[in-house]
């Protein structure tokens, strides 16, 4: 398989240097029920998506996620930075009170953002930002006011994920982390969706250590639902 997502991307970046994905640093990576506090080192104590390792090598690990909900929004650009920003502002003012109920909802980890190949001869990609929802509002969060946010529903997936220290903001770099990971995938025989990618940051910009990055390529048969509520 190819991940197809790369032609348009790689073409942008000016060719990608495909970097060997590093395997995620810290201790126990898997993320417990309500109350265990369990999350991994990298999310800093802010609440996460929790998942489960089911299987590691030198390159990626295997994790199945829980169901759960995000809000998410959809932003077309030439460019990850560009599509990140606009997401980014959209969906903070959403947690920021820009909802119907005016609360503010506490900030998660990570912030992630799906990366598709959009058609035509231009090569816009399509990204949709996501904030994850912390688990008290799984089934009642508030509409928000800004019609271009919605709230995404996501059942239970596989992802095989690979992780980077230190910054990673350049698409070339996100691409040849993405790259790195479906080459190994490549080998083994194992089957991922190809339209699409994951991007999933955990630090702000001011954090200078201990900085965590992860791509996320999902199972063929388990991808993350787009169905808006």
């Amino acid at each position: 398989m190819r991940l197809k997502v790369f032609l348009c991307l790689l073409a942008m970046a000016g060719g990608a240097l495909a970097l060997r994905p590093e395997p995620a640093a810290g201790t126990d990576l898997r993320v417990g029920g309500a109350g265990q506090n369990k999350e991994p080192w990298f999310c800093h104590n802010l609440q996460c998506p929790r998942f489960t390792v089911v299987n590691a090598t030198d390159d990626y690990e295997v994790r199945y996620y829980e169901a759960g909900a995000w809000a998410s929004t959809d932003v077309e650009a030439y460019a990850f930075a560009l599509a990140a920003n606009t997401g980014f502002r959209r969906l903070f003012g959403y947690i920021d009170g820009q909802n119907e109920e005016a609360v503010k909802i506490p900030m998660t980890a990570p912030v992630r953002t799906k990366i598709s190949a959009a058609a035509g001869p231009f090569c816009k990609n399509q990204f949709t930002v996501s904030f994850f929802l912390p688990y008290r509002l799984h089934r009642h969060a508030p509409k928000p006011n800004n019609p271009d946010v919605y709230i995404q529903p996501s059942p239970a997936f596989t992802a095989f994920v690979a992780a980077k220290g230190g910054y990673v903001m350049d698409d070339w770099q996100i691409t040849g982390m993405a790259k790195g990971l479906a080459d190994r995938l490549d080998e083994a025989g194992i089957p991922y969706d190809t339209d699409s990618f994951f991007f999933a940051g955990y630090d702000p910009p001011f954090r200078l250590t201990g900085r965590h990055q992860e791509v996320w390529l999902v199972g063929k048969e388990e991808q993350p639902s787009l169905t808006q509520a």
